[in-house]
């Protein structure tokens, strides 16, 4: 078993591997590659053909190597996303200034929500979380969301694969009690986290569809227990809310 160092030598190889077949405007041979890299040759081959396997590099007719298709379907989430905060932008400024409460757009990525754009409350107590963080799905109404557009089996998946950590006294752990609760989501458009993920913090989501239906990004607003009552969720929140991610949704081509 190779020890962490060994481990962390071998990751730095592969990717220098990936930046010099990148690099190139035409697939390269074993030999460029070993030249370039300054590495022995079977070093070189064992760990091309690990890349290989898992399709981050392809073999030609000639046995030239170059970016696999793995790359293409990585692009392709990563442009989503910067595609759904370019045009959710306006609206979530919007949102931003009916509530003057933090604003977060997320997306689900490797069973986890990564928000993708933050705008922040005017209020002295504001929230830290920032752009490019992941928070648990099971803990937020932003999670909750996103897990809404999943079957049931992919989101007793993802719970196995990440747990249900305990972050708060009100966090759930049941898995059960989760899925029936994401199934409401499903219903009525809107998820809560009652102090489910932060000390002091509630949240109300709400999910983001496509032209497909398919729930694509999800959009929170976040603020302290003081301010995020339930009245004000009621009578203010959440009509605003299930507007801009209507309004989102629709610019994304989703029709009901």
């Amino acid at each position: 078993m190779e020890n962490p160092q060994s481990q962390t030598q071998s990751l730095d190889r592969a990717f220098a591997l990936i930046e010099i077949i990148a690099n190139s405007n035409e697939p390269m041979s074993l030999k460029n590659i070993t030249e370039l890299a300054d590495l022995p040759k079977p070093t070189v081959y064992r760990l091309l053909s690990s890349l290989e396997t898992w399709g981050y590099v392809d073999q030609d007719d000639n046995s030239g190597y170059k970016l696999g298709t793995k790359f293409l379907l990585f692009g392709a989430k990563v442009q989503e996303s910067l595609e759904i905060k370019k045009i959710a932008r306006q609206f979530l400024k919007e949102l931003n200034g009916i509530t003057n409460e933090t604003i977060f757009l997320g997306v689900l990525d490797k069973g986890r929500s990564l928000y993708v754009d933050k705008l922040d409350s005017s209020h002295s107590v504001r929230l830290v979380s920032q752009v490019g963080s992941r928070n648990y799905v099971h803990s937020t109404s932003l999670g909750k969301c996103l897990l809404s557009g999943l079957s049931e089996g992919q989101i007793l998946k993802i719970l196995e694969e990440h747990g249900m950590l305990a972050l708060t006294n009100n966090t759930i752990t049941d898995k059960e009690v989760l899925v029936k609760q994401v199934g409401q989501v499903k219903l009525q458009g809107f998820a809560l986290d009652n102090i489910e993920n932060e000390e002091g913090v509630r949240c109300i989501a709400a999910p983001v569809k496509d032209h497909k239906g398919k729930v694509v990004a999800a959009v929170s607003i976040s603020g302290p227990v003081q301010r995020i009552t339930d009245e004000a969720i009621e009578t203010k929140l959440k009509p605003a809310l299930i507007n801009t991610v209507a309004k989102i949704s629709q610019a994304l081509g989703y029709k009901e």
